[in-house]
């Protein structure tokens, strides 16, 4: 028999207005995940410390499952909005955020698989080329961290996957929560007839070759379907899909990394030459008859300025605004180079290596083609990251121009202005060579003007997603420069080339690049899908409104020793006067494949538990003997605690078949029927003829509803039924140590004015689970 030997060690009350909703605890680690009713979570240590926050995603967006990464170095959050967000657990920060198809998230579970396919992926990839790039604070110009934004996803020896339950019926899998790498239509799966909703629990066994899903059956009724998943697949190209997963990571990180590099670009980009172009048009809307141009040539030429043009550079332009003009555009470029080189080039050359690793794999069609990686998307990627490598060379050699040419053009126009003001000349600007007077009158012959309008600034056109307005000369852009001087290139197949757009801007390349990039992977999750197969489907009548089925307790378990592999599936049959459970097996290990057995457990009297009618708060598994429950009384403020045997409660399970009939638990609560019933019906059991005295504790004064368990950590954490107080208990305890009495409350001032002097004696700055010392 089970003993339930617990101790309290603490006891909580929660401050503000929303109430606590999900609560889970690491297995590894001495943290609990904590989320509430505005949608914030909170990291909280085993002393019920916050170690950090993750504010709410808008109004409205509530968390709808939590889920820790198996090494409990990542905690992944679900939304109503339908993204998942990955956080970084020891420093809080967001390492990536995605959203599968736009839907609610229903259902989160990380497993990893059970055997290590490093060394062998590690085989059939290259090397890395260089260190990866530092990743650019945008918003100061400068590098930050290095490329390990997603730090925390990295050093995964074993292949683990995320898998993401949908509220329009779809599952999802993620490779190291990143790659999606399988995607499962339930209800194409079933046959089309039924229209499968959300999905409420997914979990995977131990090599993921098989999931026991949970989902409502999308008419409006309280049945659900349970179902078990073969993907066959997953589990022949492990190695594949950890090779595969690694490639993504990389290419992923560094296409953020050039987005990051794409932003400071813009940022870096001064407009101050928009300000003066604008300034030279009006100068020629004045009459619409003079040419800034001609006039400024003339004024080269002869040293005279016309009346008009002698106002406008005086009054208009200045000498000092003019300097200031300079200097800005100069450190604008000088940035702009910087970023060009130090990031986006040395980003780009690592994608490209990546690129080509990917190509390699998919040329390998024997191991990757059933996986839905093809050749021709890979090299449509490949050559859109080489045009872009092309496009920044160009725009590279656009700034060296444009610093050259303005460079002068503006010390020409300085001196011009101050001569004509009658100001002293500095002596080192005072002197000008005949190549200089070359150099200015060529720019105002050919780039100063381009359809009859002013333009000056030739980089922020290639910021914009639009076409070029001034294209660039074939004799002047380095792609076009090495095809001439190399007539053999031009022999290739345009297939093998790279094929920059002479009139697409870096923005308009980089978008291609990412358009194909996400092309070369899309097909994956559909490859591995589409094999999958629904051996067992079988329906669940719950007693229950078809609008509350999402507040049905459900907890799971994988269980993966040598000779006894399975998944279990506890859950309760209505959302709030639930006065029994049922217990789902599915059979894993090759004797019993698909197999799937039953019962439904029941709270009827017994002799050893206070008098009254209980009702099922919460259930949890607490570990691979253990499960646990939370009962309440009828008409009672007390709560019971309740450890029951697994091997116990397995014993009494039934062979159940899959088929489409419904089937529900027909018993008398106190009646123990023992016999398996006929098609239709699962068998019923009373589970207090296993309860004795050492196997559950009473909570008095205390109505207790929602239930943490850390198997690992040997602690439970247990709420009210009002949200605002919180127990901890201490599990596993020795016997003679349990001589306390347990229930009296536990006054903890300091903590309370520890959160208040953290947070700046601010009232309102203390969150919905920031607790207080209990009165």
């Amino acid at each position: 028999m089970v003993s339930c030997m617990m101790r309290q060690s603490d006891e909580k009350h929660i401050l503000g207005t929303a109430s606590t909703e999900i609560l889970l605890w690491s297995s590894r680690r001495d943290l609990i995940a904590v989320s509430n009713s505005s949608g914030e979570v909170f990291l909280r240590r085993l002393s019920w410390s916050k170690v950090w926050k993750l504010s709410k995603r808008g109004d409205g967006v509530k968390v709808t499952a939590i889920v820790w990464r198996p090494d409990s170095v990542i905690l992944a959050v679900g939304y109503s909005s339908g993204h998942v967000v990955l956080v970084d657990v020891e420093s809080g920060e967001v390492v990536h955020t995605f959203n599968p198809c736009e839907e609610p998230i229903t259902a989160l579970s990380w497993e990893n698989c059970s055997t290590s396919v490093k060394e062998e992926a590690d085989n059939f990839l290259l090397p890395e080329l260089l260190p990866q790039p530092l990743k650019v604070n945008s918003s100061k110009l400068d590098a930050g961290s290095a490329l390990d934004g997603d730090k925390g996803l990295k050093h995964e020896e074993l292949l683990s996957i995320l898998w993401i339950g949908l509220k329009n019926g779809l599952v999802y899998g993620f490779a190291f929560g990143l790659f999606p790498c399988c995607l499962l239509k339930l209800s194409e799966m079933s046959g089309g007839s039924d229209s499968i909703g959300p999905v409420r629990s997914v979990f995977p066994n131990g090599d993921h070759s098989q999931l026991c899903l949970l989902a409502d059956v999308r008419a409006g009724s309280s049945e659900v379907l349970l179902m078990t998943v073969e993907t066959p697949l997953i589990t022949h190209c492990l190695k594949e899909l950890y090779g595969l997963g690694f490639l993504y990571r990389q290419i992923t990180g560094l296409m953020d990394c050039l987005i990051s590099a794409q932003k400071a670009l813009q940022e870096a980009w001064e407009d101050a030459l928009v300000d003066l172009e604008s300034k030279m048009v009006r100068y020629e809307s004045n009459d619409g008859k003079s040419s800034l141009s001609v006039d400024l040539m003339e004024l080269l030429m002869f040293g005279h300025a016309g009346i008009k043009l002698e106002k406008f550079l005086v009054t208009d332009l200045t000498d000092k605004g003019l300097k200031r003009i300079g200097q800005a555009v100069e450190l604008s470029y000088s940035n702009m180079q910087k970023l060009l080189i130090k990031h986006i080039v040395c980003a780009n050359y690592q994608l490209s290596h990546y690129l080509t690793q990917l190509c390699g794999l998919a040329k390998q069609e024997d191991r990757f083609s059933c996986l839905g990686l093809q050749v021709n998307s890979c090299l449509a990627a490949y050559r859109a990251a080489g045009s872009f490598t092309a496009k920044t060379a160009e725009l590279q050699q656009v700034i060296d121009g444009s610093v050259k040419y303005l460079k002068t053009f503006f010390r020409w126009l300085y001196v011009t202005i101050l001569r004509l003001s009658d100001e002293p000349i500095p002596p080192e600007l005072a002197t000008s060579t005949q190549q200089d007077v070359r150099f200015i009158a060529n720019f105002l012959a050919k780039d100063f003007e381009t359809d009859g309008q002013v333009r000056l600034d030739r980089i922020g056109q290639y910021l914009r997603n639009e076409p070029l307005t001034f294209v660039a000369s074939s004799k002047t852009r380095p792609w076009d420069m090495l095809i001439e001087a190399c007539p053999s290139i031009a022999n290739l197949q345009d297939s093998d080339l790279f094929q920059p757009r002479a009139e697409r801007s870096l923005a308009q390349e980089f978008a291609h690049l990412e358009h194909q990039v996400k092309a070369s992977f899309e097909a994956i999750p559909s490859a591995v899908g589409q094999t999958a197969s629904l051996p067992f489907i079988t329906d669940l009548t719950l007693d229950c409104p078809s609008d509350s089925l999402d507040k049905i307790r459900i907890t799971t378990r994988s269980i993966n020793q040598p000779k006894d592999r399975c998944n279990l599936l506890g859950l309760t049959n209505s959302t709030t006067h639930s006065s029994g459970f049922y217990l789902f097996e599915f059979a894993s290990e090759k004797e019993r494949k698909n197999l799937t057995r039953a019962a439904f457990f029941s709270f009827g009297k017994c002799d050893h538990l206070p008098p009254g009618e209980y009702k099922i708060a919460d259930l949890q598994f607490y570990n691979n003997e253990i499960m646990s429950v939370l009962l309440s009384i009828e008409r009672s403020t007390n709560s019971i605690f309740v450890q029951l045997s697994l091997c116990l409660l397995r014993e009494h399970l039934a062979p159940v078949v899959s088929r489409r009939g419904p089937f529900n638990s027909s018993f008398h609560s106190d009646v123990f029927v023992s016999s398996v019933l006929s098609q239709g019906n699962l068998r019923s059991v009373d589970v207090n003829t296993f309860i004795e005295a050492s196997s559950f504790r009473v909570l008095n004064d205390f109505q207790a509803t929602t239930l943490g368990l850390s198997s690992s950590r040997k602690v439970a954490a247990i709420f009210s039924s009002s949200k605002r107080k919180v127990r901890i208990f201490d599990m596993e305890v020795e016997e003679e140590e349990d001589v306390e009495d347990e229930d009296q409350d536990i006054e903890d001032v300091s903590d309370l004015s520890h959160d208040i002097s953290k947070d700046g004696g601010n009232q309102k700055d203390i969150s919905d689970v920031d607790m207080a010392v209990s009165p």
